[in-house]
């Protein structure tokens, strides 16, 4: 039996990451010494539309990039990946976003971020994918680029019937009217709980904040909880799905591979729990390998893994 394709319309950032690893975070004032300096494809909408190209899903990006050599490496980038890249904005005069990763040798990671070109991604620019947004499964935002623009595309896909999944990550505040608009929510627990109005509360946990989510915005929530799982809340479900074992190397992409694998698995038609699981296994596989784009699966792995756990 065939599987149908997803279509996944992602409108997000861009940003080269200048990684290095580090033994711990230095403290205010501190300096330690790093290693393994490297500049890397980045921002979370490109590693979003990556993620969905290599699972197999159709994607488009709309994006704003400088006019520079890094915004021209990003082109290349995109374009070999296989995402379609109509709607890339070049700007003159500003730079390609960056951003400053650390990696501790637990895993953990610190960033920093300047969005340079990515906050001059307008509302007017999404205006000109409205098309394109209808044509797709579902619409794929974050909030590392202009809110303005986010909010606008949520619009349109509520105006046209697109679902939204909206990854309020990095947390900006977002009027509760667009939230509503959206049809997934897929915060980490931090960002779930800035959402929430309760920012630093650390005695929260998953099953309380996904609730809290659902029962103020009347959207499917599901909170990542790392190596614990998803907890999904919707009108019919309320439940924690597990996590998949793995051997920790660097979590910075799990996120965006969580993300971009549920989008794929909705997009075929899977059940949301299905997808929950599939992008476990997705997030799961990312975290096991250094960077982020190297760490994002492709499909035969991810679907190889499935069949391992099942046996």
């Amino acid at each position: 039996m065939s599987i149908k394709r997803a279509r996944v319309m992602v409108v997000g950032s861009y940003a080269v990451g200048m990684t290095m690893g580090c033994e711990r975070f230095p403290r205010e004032g501190e300096t330690v010494m790093g290693h393994g300096f490297q500049l890397l494809h980045g921002g979370k909408g490109s590693n979003q539309a990556i993620s969905v190209a290599r699972l197999g899903g159709f994607a488009t990006f709309g994006v704003a990039l400088g006019r520079d050599h890094l915004g021209d490496s990003a082109l290349q980038m995109l374009k070999a990946e296989g995402i379609h890249t109509r709607f890339v904005k070049r700007v003159d005069g500003v730079p390609t976003g960056v951003g400053f990763i650390m990696v501790a040798g637990t895993g953990a990671n610190e960033i920093v971020i300047d969005p340079g070109a990515n906050a001059h991604l307008l509302p007017e620019d999404v205006d000109g994918m409205r098309e394109a947004i209808q044509a797709h499964d579902l619409l794929m935002v974050q909030l590392e680029v202009n809110t303005k623009a986010v909010i606008r595309a949520v619009e349109i896909a509520a105006e046209t019937g697109t679902k939204v999944i909206l990854n309020p990550a990095p947390f900006q505040k977002l009027p509760d009217e667009t939230v509503r608009k959206t049809t997934y929510l897929t915060p980490n627990e931090t960002e779930a709980a800035a959402m929430l109005g309760l920012p630093g509360s650390d005695n929260l946990d998953g099953r309380t904040l996904a609730r809290g989510l659902f029962d103020r915005y009347g959207v499917s929530a599901l909170v990542t909880l790392g190596e614990k799982g998803v907890y999904v809340r919707t009108g019919s479900i309320d439940e924690l799905v597990p996590g998949c074992t793995a051997r920790v190397v660097d979590t910075t992409g799990a996120g965006d591979s969580f993300s971009g694998a549920l989008a794929v698995a909705l997009g075929e038609g899977k059940t949301l729990l299905e997808a929950a699981r599939f992008a476990n296994r997705a997030a799961s596989m990312s975290v096991e390998v250094q960077g982020v784009v190297p760490s994002l699966p492709y499909r035969a792995a991810v679907d190889a893994r499935s069949e391992e756990s099942s046996t």
